[in-house]
């Protein structure tokens, strides 16, 4: 237990240390307009450097998130079928995936799902 408790705060210990060092590290570069503008030999820029970016392409993003969180959560559900009551391992398993299927209908009701051009 002692040597548990004594490798966390170490770790914790290297952790603030790298955060510290990030932060002064980061403390020395100074915002510079000409340094992060766009460089187009020397003449300004014709046009904006950035283009605008379709929300549904956010939309699919956060969905694709959502639903490979819960994939992580399935996968130790499955290892621990053996050794789990197979009366909650089965309620369990069933409020999960009630929860996925409300989602997508969720989404779906909303017309995340749909691609509107």
């Amino acid at each position: 237990m002692l040597l548990n408790l004594t490798t966390m705060l170490t770790l914790t210990l290297i952790l603030v240390i790298l955060f510290a060092i990030m932060i002064l590290i980061n403390m020395k570069m100074k915002f510079n307009y000409n340094k992060s503008a766009p460089f187009e030999c020397g003449f300004d820029p014709f046009n904006k450097s950035r283009i605008p970016f379709s929300l549904n392409f956010y939309l699919i993003a956060i969905i694709f998130l959502i639903f490979d969180i819960e994939i992580s959560i399935i996968l130790p559900m499955i290892l621990n079928f053996k050794i789990s009551n197979m009366l909650y391992f089965n309620l369990m398993f069933m409020i999960f995936f009630m929860f996925m299927i409300m989602t997508i209908f969720y989404e779906w009701k909303f017309g995340s799902l749909n691609w509107k051009i």
